[in-house]
């Protein structure tokens, strides 16, 4: 049977399998698969496009979703829609949204336009003014003020407007596509790769890996480290990702830690599987879900992790150790990290919950009726 065929508009580096993994990048071809169980997807692939003005912008951090030029991909964009008989677009990532105006002016049989989205990301900037913005000046604070309130009133004009429905990550970015004035939402859990390693654990080695330079990792290790540093325990925590300078910080900072750099894969799993825990230290509702959980869940390591680094996922059995803040996430550290059956106990748990989270299949069972809908 011949498949329906839509379109999937993305900047062409989340595209190709052959760059660096990362979230953003895992999610967007976690997308693609979800479509490709009922439809054959067509992929267009765009590039940021800066003009002077533009990089200038950018410099100065007043950029308002005006990564691309939608108006230069008309023709081309036009004759993919006609060519293919397209009645649904897909768009990876919000600030390719200006792109459903376009698509709309193209007056073509009613074509539907839907948001990939991966998480609401002026939260993240929201965090970014708010957590980290201390040693700004008055002038920038003013500054990240107007534009937080030109990202938010751009955001909700499309969703009025333009957009027909918005693909969530969790429910907390549900409901904030909600309170923007979507007018159809459908939260996509997070699936498992479940390929387990042989988990020969390290009693008290616990580890983290992630991108250090990304502000939500920089701020959870942080706040996770200063709290085990309260107590007395023999417990190590080994840090995989980069950059080195902030890993090495960390490791003159707190006698416990043990920086490990960037890993290969081959060798990233060696060191996964001597791990007693795989450490999901989120402690603010950042954008977007954390992928590395599925990571963990995946390769059957037990996991200690909290209420925001759980959204997103979805699991009808077991369960994971989940800490309500930094101090708590510490307590549960020292108490079971050096517990070979507590730490067994907690794999059990954990691969209960990997096997049980909903595959790509029947997420689409759920999402496709809604889909026809529109």
């Amino acid at each position: 049977m011949e498949l329906e065929k839509v379109l999937f508009i993305s900047n062409q580096k989340f595209l190709d399998e052959k760059q660096k993994e990362g979230g953003v990048r895992v999610c967007t071809l976690e997308f693609i698969r979800l479509l490709q169980t009922r439809f054959e997807v067509v992929l267009f692939p765009v590039d940021y496009q800066y003009t002077l003005l533009k990089r200038i912008k950018l410099k100065a951090g007043v950029n308002i979703y005006n990564d691309y030029e939608p108006e230069g991909y008309r023709e081309q964009l036009t004759g993919v829609l006609r060519q293919n008989r397209i009645k649904y677009v897909f768009l990876n990532l919000t600030n390719t949204m200006r792109f459903a105006a376009l698509i709309k002016s193209l007056q073509l049989e009613d074509v539907k336009v839907i948001l990939c989205s991966h998480g609401n990301e002026t939260g993240d900037y929201l965090h970014e003014m708010v957590r980290f913005g201390q040693q700004q000046n008055v002038f920038k604070r003013l500054l990240s003020s107007y534009v937080l309130g030109s990202l938010l009133k751009l955001e909700s004009s499309y969703r009025l407007e333009y957009l027909d429905m918005v693909l969530s990550v969790s429910p907390v970015e549900e409901q904030i596509e909600r309170w923007l004035g979507i007018r159809h939402t459908f939260m996509v859990p997070r699936t498992v790769d479940y390929r387990p390693l042989t988990h020969v654990p390290v009693p008290n080695r616990v580890g983290f890996i992630g991108d250090l330079s990304h502000w939500p990792n920089r701020f959870g290790v942080l706040e996770m480290c200063t709290a085990l540093a309260r107590h007395q325990h023999n417990v190590v925590v080994r840090l995989v990702g980069a950059p080195e300078s902030f890993g090495k910080e960390m490791e003159g900072k707190f006698s416990f830690v043990q920086y490990m750099g960037f890993l290969p894969e081959a060798e990233l799993e060696k060191e996964m599987a001597s791990w007693a825990f795989f450490l999901n230290p989120v402690f603010y509702y950042s954008r977007g879900v954390s992928t590395k959980l599925a990571k963990a869940l995946g390769r059957g390591i037990p996991v200690i992790t909290t209420v925001p680094g759980n959204r997103g996922y979805r699991w009808s059995d077991g369960g994971l150790l989940v800490a309500e803040n930094a101090a708590d996430m510490a307590k549960l550290i020292i108490g079971n990290a050096g517990d070979p059956a507590a730490i067994e106990a907690c794999r059990v748990r954990a691969v209960a919950a990997a096997k049980s989270v909903p595959s790509l299949g029947a997420i689409m069972e759920e999402l496709y009726p809604v889909i026809k809908q529109l």
